[in-house]
């Protein structure tokens, strides 16, 4: 009698068991039945490796299309969605470089939102990406290389420029100076290896000479940076005039 018990108790369990199953199953695919109410989602494939490369007021953005030869466009989203841009895509079978710029855009720092679409009107997930815009406020804070002293050689009928330190987002610095034949002449300084020192980082040089000076005149000067190395413009601060020992 009892072995009849235990196997109509397990019976009931089992039972149970299954019931309360099935009826979770239902529960979950009632959840998930309002999300493809209209049919399941199609999404196009992402972009990849989405870049900014700041610049004055604009700035260029750049993607890889690795998959989903479907992409006919995309379309890149910024100031909270409220401005966007579209750009057309021709899909080569490989890998494709899209490149987009965005100008006339006031100085700022910009959250970019890339999405694909096809011509189903699909879109993808959103790539997104930092990147800043710079403009006069930036430029405001720029500053001449100081000169530490100009020195002219009249046996050599050249001038030497002694400067002092460089900010590490100066790229060049260029001088203009009157020549021996009364011709306004610009010569540029940019950073290079120290010839003792082939394999330390670049640097500019402490100097700098101007060949062919003529005496008695003055010379003007401005510097170059750049915010980032990867920034598409360069920024230049007012020529400064310096006069000669």
């Amino acid at each position: 009698m009892m072995t009849h018990i235990n196997r109509w108790v397990k019976g009931s369990l089992l039972l149970g068991a299954v019931m309360a199953a099935f009826s979770a199953c239902t529960k979950m695919d009632d959840t998930y039945k309002q999300f493809l109410e209209g049919g399941e989602i199609i999404y196009t494939g992402r972009v990849d490796s989405l870049k900014v490369f700041p610049g004055k007021n604009r700035v260029l953005l750049s993607w890889y299309l690795v998959s989903d030869p479907k992409i006919t466009r995309c379309r890149v989203f910024w100031n909270q969605r409220s401005d966007s841009a579209e750009v057309a895509v021709k899909r080569t079978g490989g890998v494709d470089t899209v490149k987009l710029l965005l100008d006339k855009l006031p100085e700022n720092i910009y959250t970019f939102q890339v999405y694909t679409y096809d011509n189903a009107r699909h879109s993808s997930v959103k790539e997104e990406a930092i990147g800043n815009v710079y403009g006069d406020a930036y430029t405001a804070t720029l500053s001449n290389r100081p000169v530490r002293s100009a020195k002219y050689d009249a046996t050599k009928k050249e001038t030497t420029i002694w400067w002092f330190g460089v900010n590490s987002q100066v790229v060049k610095v260029e001088v203009v100076y009157t020549n021996t034949a009364g011709v306004e002449t610009t010569l540029t300084q940019v950073a290079d290896s120290v010839p003792a020192l082939p394999r330390d980082p670049m640097e500019f040089r402490a100097s700098l000479k101007l060949p062919g000076y003529q005496a008695g005149t003055p010379f003007k000067y401005r510097t170059a940076y750049k915010p980032v190395k990867i920034a598409i413009d360069t920024f230049y601060t007012a020529y400064e005039t310096q006069t000669v020992q």
